[in-house]
Order: C-alpha cells, then sequence, then structure tokens
C-alpha cells in the first residue's frame, strides 16, 4: 500500500508515488507527481492535505489502476482491441472499428492513458463530431464502448464503462428509403448490357443483398431455387449477414430465362457472376460505376438495395403478406419488413388516395350550382 510522499513546490502540494507504465510491452516503474493544493489558509501544512492524498491514491492501492491501464487509448486500441476485433468479427466489420479508431477516435482521445477515459473524455469526442449525422455519432459511441468492453474484459480496466453515460447526438437526417418500381425495373432491363443485366434481374426479382449477389455459385442454383449460403465484402467471402438470410429463394420464370443464358455466356467460373479473375467474385460497384450509371444516368441510380426494397412494395401492392415477403427477404422478425420495406408502399397509396379525394373534391367545388326549377303548384 503506497501513502506517498508530500512535498511542497512551487507554492502548492503534491504528492509524489510510483506507478507501473507499459512500455515496449514490459512494465516499468515511474515515479509521479501529482499537484494537491495550492498552499494556503486552509492548506497550511502536510497534515492539512493528507486526506487529498490518500483520496488520490485510493484507486491504485485497490487495485483500480493497473500497469497496462496506463498506455495510451491510441496504443490500446492499435495493439490490442483492434487486433481482436480482426480475429473475431467480419471484415465488413473489423474495417469499420478501424475507420472509427483512425479518423475519430485518435485525434481526440488518442494521447489520453486508457484508465484516465472518463464519460467526460466521451462526451467530448462525440460532442467534437456533432455536425455529423446522428447514425455516424452513434458509430463512434458504439466503437468506443467496444474498446472499452474490451479493456475491461481483459483486466486492463476496472469498473463501469465510460462510453454508456455519453449521449450522441448529431444531424438528424431522412434515410434514403427508395424502392424501385417495377416500371424502372424493366426500363433498366432493356437497356442494361451483360452481365449488368442479369445482376439488376437477379437484385430485382430475388431481393438479394449486394453481398449476397457477389457470393452466389451455380451451385447454390438447381433450377428453381437460389441457396443463399454466403457473402463477399471485397476480397473477403464469408457467412451471411443472419443465420436467417441463410436459405432459399425462389427463381421466376423470366428470370430462370435470363440465367440460363447468363450461363452459357459464363458458365466457366463457379461464381455465377465472376469477376475479370473467373476464381474471384465480381465487384458490384465497380460494374456500376462502368455499366449502370453511364447507360441509366447517376439520377436514376439509388444503390442496390432499392431492388430488395422494390420488390417488397411489389409483392405488398399485389396482397402478399407481410410474413411471405419476411421470409422471401429473410429477415430476422416481420417487423424489420413491415417498419423498413412494406411502409413505402402504404406511403404512395396514401398520397394516391389524397390525390383521387383532391380531384373528387375540385371536381365539386368547381361544377357550377344548377339553379332550382319552381315547384309548379307554388305561384
Amino acid at each position: 500500500m503506497q501513502r506517498g510522499s508530500i512535498v511542497k513546490r512551487h507554492h502548492a502540494w503534491h504528492v509524489v508515488y510510483r506507478t507501473s507504465e507499459i512500455v515496449n510491452g514490459e512494465p516499468v516503474q515511474k515515479q509521479v507527481w501529482h499537484r494537491l493544493a495550492a498552499v494556503d489558509d486552509d492548506h497550511r501544512s502536510v497534515s492539512d492535505v493528507r486526506q487529498l492524498a490518500d483520496d488520490h491514491l485510493r484507486p491504485l492501492n485497490l487495485g483500480a489502476i493497473t500497469a497496462e491501464g496506463s498506455m495510451t487509448v491510441s496504443d490500446f486500441a492499435k495493439n490490442f482491441f483492434l487486433p481482436a476485433v480482426t480475429v473475431k468479427r467480419k471484415p465488413s466489420t473489423a474495417k469499420s472499428y478501424a475507420d472509427i479508431v483512425a479518423k475519430h477516435i485518435e485525434p481526440v482521445l488518442g494521447n489520453l492513458r486508457l484508465r484516465e477515459v472518463k464519460p467526460y473524455d466521451v462526451q467530448r469526442l462525440l460532442d467534437a463530431r456533432s455536425s455529423l449525422s446522428q447514425t455516424t455519432v452513434l458509430h463512434i459511441k458504439s466503437g468506443m464502448s467496444a474498446l472499452l468492453s474490451h479493456a475491461i474484459r481483459k483486466g486492463f480496466l476496472h469498473g463501469t464503462n465510460a462510453a454508456r453515460e455519453a449521449r450522441a447526438e448529431g444531424k438528424r437526417t431522412d434515410p434514403d428509403l427508395y424502392a424501385y418500381s417495377l416500371d424502372e425495373v424493366l426500363w433498366m432491363l432493356k437497356r442494361l448490357p451483360e452481365p449488368a443485366h442479369t445482376v439488376v434481374a437477379v437484385a430485382s426479382f430475388t431481393g438479394l443483398r449486394e453481398s449476397e449477389i457477389r457470393g452466389l455459385k451455380w451451385s447454390d442454383y438447381d433450377g428453381k431455387l437460389l441457396h443463399v449460403r454466403r457473402a463477399a465484402w471485397r476480397r473477403f467471402v464469408n457467412d451471411t449477414k443472419t443465420k436467417e438470410s441463410k436459405n432459399a429463394v425462389p427463381v421466376i420464370e423470366p428470370l430462370r430465362r435470363i440465367l440460363a443464358a447468363h450461363k452459357r455466356r459464363n458458365g466457366n467460373s463457379e461464381w455465377i457472376f465472376s469477376g475479370e479473375k473467373l476464381h474471384r467474385p465480381l465487384h458490384l460497384d465497380n460494374l456500376c460505376r462502368r455499366e449502370i450509371k453511364p447507360v441509366i444516368g447517376n439520377h436514376r441510380w439509388h444503390g442496390w438495395h432499392a431492388f430488395r426494397r422494390g420488390l417488397a412494395t411489389v409483392l405488398f401492392g399485389l396482397g402478399v403478406p407481410a410474413e411471405v415477403a419476411q421470409t422471401i427477404l429473410r429477415h430476422a422478425n416481420v417487423a424489420t419488413t413491415q417498419a423498413h420495406y412494406l411502409m413505402l408502399k402504404s406511403q404512395r397509396e396514401g398520397r394516391a388516395a389524397m390525390r383521387r379525394l383532391e380531384r373528387i373534391v375540385r371536381q365539386k367545388l368547381d361544377r357550377p350550382a344548377r339553379r332550382r326549377r319552381p315547384h309548379p303548384h307554388k305561384n
């Protein structure tokens, strides 16, 4: 147990003690000076500041401060947190955490000692990024919380996660919930060259996610069903987003014909959509930039997920129950389908109904009033 030495220096009282710090991966003893108070009427002698010194040293004596906790947030992220995330999480998730650390956490809190991180510091980080969208700020908070949780699990920190007390606020932006209509899809298919034509057809008539389309192999297609078994992100091929996503999707007859023609042209690769190197999946963002946007125009392109929402919208318009649409889209629960996919059709129908009501009201208001004929028996 340390009590430290109380020293008067530069008109102030200090407590001097030793602690461990990590240097090149090894704990090293270092001397620490901590200012307790100014020399004044309330703090004239050592006994006047002894309680302040004991309060400061209490976390160290209780073991709440470790040598590992003396490293900076930046060093902990690079040497411990990000390597663990790379091993345990999907590559896309690991990349997201790495971007959050490099772009947001390190510039604000990188030089702060890990053990010194308080809720105030996390709030300072989030406030510094408040000009970004609320979703982005929430992701930054989540990343900081994951970093501190990892430090606690590994014994680098003791106590509660400082990120939990912070509040994430940013600019509220409306999400892009565009859904391609069936007319828009058919318009594209008439104009797009191969393989963009087939990729758009699969996206439109199966509702697969971009990563699931890239992960399709010919062995997943039996002529009637596309079995979704994997997802491809950049150069990584992994499991699907959720266990519910790993399922089969029916293939309608027009799409079967399109896939048959595509296989005759490109059946040499195991991937349904292969890149320039046949053993790798096609990069759909590159395909969009090279072949889709130049044909349909940037203003008509709303992303790959708009095909997925479009299928849900069309199914809903045909009277398909939400539970059936959920099965086709392979959502974990029907609430996701209803909240983020089927509501688009309801909004459109609502606007259409109001326009019909407007036409009826205008017709009645604009119609000239008919003059009533006098009753034949009245003078």
